[in-house]
Order: C-alpha cells, then sequence, then structure tokens
C-alpha cells in the first residue's frame, strides 16, 4: 500500500466534503482527482535518511495548474488557494508521514492558460520573496475590530470575525488579517468567521466575497455595487470605496 493511500481516507473526505459543499458534485470530482494527484506527487519527494528519519527537504513549493477556461483557473484558486486549502492538506499529509515539516513552510497556487499536463510542482529551497505590496489599507469607519487600520501588503488579505478558524479537530482552516472581534459590537455579528478576501493582482486590488451569511458590498459615488459569492474574480477596489462585511464598513485607500 503506498504512503499516500494510507493517509488519504481523512485529507480526502474533508476535501470532498468541502468542495461537494462549494462547487457541487461534478466540479468537486474533478477537483478530487487532481488534488489527490497533487499529494502523491509531493509524498514522491520524501526522502529517508539516517536510522530511518524521514525529511521533507522543501519549505515552499508553488503549485500551478493550467487550463484555457477562465472559470476553471477561478475555480483551481478557490478550490486549492482559498484559506490555505491545499498548504493544509499537503502539511497534514507529510506530518502523517512521519515528516517534520520544515520552518517557513508555505504553498503557493497559481494558475496559467497553457500547459503539457494539469499541474506543474515547482520544488524551492527557500521560500520566494513576498511580491511588493501595492500601498492600500483600509481604515475601520465602523465595528470593532483588533486595530483601527491594516495596511495591504500581502497578496491576499482575509477579513472576517475572530483571528484563527479551526475545525472539530482543531485544524487551522483560515486565518484572518482583518479581524472584527467576537461579541464587542451588534455590527460584529453580522461579520461571518469566513466573510471576504481582498486579492492583489498586478496592481489592482480585488474584494472577493467568501459565502458570507450577510454579505459584501461597496459603496462608491452614491450606490451600492454587491459582492456575491458567485464571482469568483471580485470587484476591483477604487481608492474612497466603502467595503460593507454586513454592517461593518471600513473605507479603501491606495
Amino acid at each position: 500500500m503506498s504512503l499516500f493511500s494510507e493517509i488519504e481516507k481523512s485529507i480526502e473526505r474533508g476535501f470532498r466534503h468541502w468542495t461537494e459543499k462549494m462547487f457541487g458534485p461534478a466540479d468537486s470530482n474533478e477537483l478530487l482527482v487532481v488534488h489527490r494527484a497533487i499529494l502523491e506527487e509531493v509524498a514522491a519527494k520524501i526522502q529517508t535518511v539516517a536510522r530511518g528519519q524521514r525529511v521533507f527537504p522543501y519549505p515552499n513549493l508553488t503549485v500551478t495548474l493550467a487550463s484555457a477556461d477562465a472559470d476553471r483557473r477561478a475555480l483551481y484558486e478557490a478550490a486549492f488557494g482559498a484559506d490555505e486549502r491545499l498548504q493544509n492538506d499537503i502539511r497534514d499529509m507529510l506530518t502523517g508521514s512521519g515528516c517534520q515539516i520544515p520552518r517557513g513552510f508555505s504553498v503557493t497556487v497559481d494558475t496559467r492558460e497553457t500547459g503539457d499536463r494539469p499541474f506543474t510542482i515547482d520544488y524551492h529551497a527557500r521560500p520566494k520573496a513576498a511580491a511588493p505590496a501595492a500601498g492600500g489599507r483600509l481604515t475601520v469607519v465602523k465595528g470593532k475590530a483588533d486595530r483601527t487600520e491594516y495596511l495591504l501588503d500581502k497578496a491576499r488579505v482575509n477579513l472576517g470575525r475572530m483571528a484563527e478558524i479551526t475545525d472539530a479537530e482543531q485544524r487551522i482552516l483560515r486565518r484572518n488579517d482583518v479581524v472584527f472581534l467576537e461579541g464587542e459590537d451588534e455590527a460584529n455579528a453580522t461579520v461571518s468567521r469566513k466573510h471576504a478576501h481582498i486579492r492583489l493582482e498586478e496592481g489592482v486590488y480585488r474584494l472577493c466575497d467568501d459565502s458570507s451569511e450577510y454579505g459584501t458590498r461597496v459603496f462608491r459615488d452614491g450606490r451600492t455595487i454587491d459582492v456575491p459569492a458567485s464571482d469568483r474574480r471580485g470587484e476591483r477596489l477604487r481608492p474612497g470605496d466603502e467595503i460593507y462585511l454586513g454592517r461593518v464598513c471600513l473605507r479603501f485607500e491606495q
């Protein structure tokens, strides 16, 4: 029995349940095939050294998924990149195999239009340098957050209630960068734990809803723009935009 086969049951069960809920059974089946192939390839890079110790020598991976269809690329980004899903599953697979996780371990998910294979994995001996920030920031206008202002200095910034979201086994599913405090304000109760995220793409910030309960909106030039969860590309942000997560409000500047 292969290494992956020994530990695949719990990892695949969690991934299948989540993708069926988020994207439906048809997309879930396709995603599961790719997900399993990625973990099998990563598992093949585990090395056995002195005294049978198992090591994984690569602290940083870049997984690039190829599709000519823009919607399919957006699906890959949502399924594998959102909430560090693929990173957490690879981490669980390595831990289950008896490997010590390298310091600073991270997995970056990219997409491209063409490729000879459905996906490729680049293995980096050192973490890749972070892309420079584009100078965006958020100021809390309404609601109680752990800070009054946030710099958007990452490629993806998660917005929600509580700093960390865990599952029943206390595995971290998501870390929020913009954190509205639990029970501190009536408006905060309308912020979902996994409410939304802001993505930085080539100097442009885009706001995406993560299936929040009370919705995500942008108020601009006297009109309200809804940001539906079905819109995987999200809404491009402009300086002065007011972002509403339920009833809390943040102002975007750049």
